[in-house]
């Protein structure tokens, strides 16, 4: 499959899902791993996640300035994993914009806390994997589709 495809095939199995796992280096070493809910992808692949600066994923992305996110995608017996350079920001605007009143469960003070952030991804990489669409790279359909942004765009590499 062509990069076009790919990338639009990316973009259509994220849209249709609601929640990811976001995953990044964790402080003692390994992986820490949890279930989010993502804002929608943005032209640019960028995805921000609604958080708490005392939440565990905001130290570790500081630390590192990473993250992954996996979307599982059932229906298409597929994934996507978007990974990459992530910042922690504070983006009032963003919030007053997107706000709604399930956010205050997690943020009782409201989107002018500065204490509720965006974890704001801008993905390097991109793995794909969808078997109802055939994209099950050799050997035998164990590697996903790699995708990295280079300067130029996105482009295919080898797994």
């Amino acid at each position: 499959m062509e990069t076009e495809q790919l990338l639009s095939l990316a973009r259509k199995l994220i849209g249709e899902l609601t929640f990811c796992v976001a995953a990044t280096e964790a402080e003692e070493g390994g992986t820490s791993a949890r279930v989010v809910q993502p804002s929608p992808l943005r032209d640019d692949w960028t995805v921000d996640v609604l958080t708490n600066r005392r939440c565990r994923k905001v130290r570790e992305i500081e630390r590192t300035g990473r993250m992954t996110l996996i979307y599982q995608h059932d229906h298409d017996k597929g994934y996507v994993c978007l990974t990459g350079p992530t910042t922690i920001v504070d983006d009032r605007v963003r919030k007053r914009a997107t706000w709604t009143d399930a956010h205050l469960r997690w943020n009782p003070k409201g989107p002018e806390d500065p204490a509720t952030v965006y974890a704001r991804l801008r993905p390097d990489r991109i793995e794909i994997w969808s078997a109802a669409h055939g994209v099950m790279p050799e050997p035998q359909g164990y590697s996903a589709a790699l995708l990295v942004r280079h300067s130029s765009g996105w482009h295919q590499d080898a797994t």
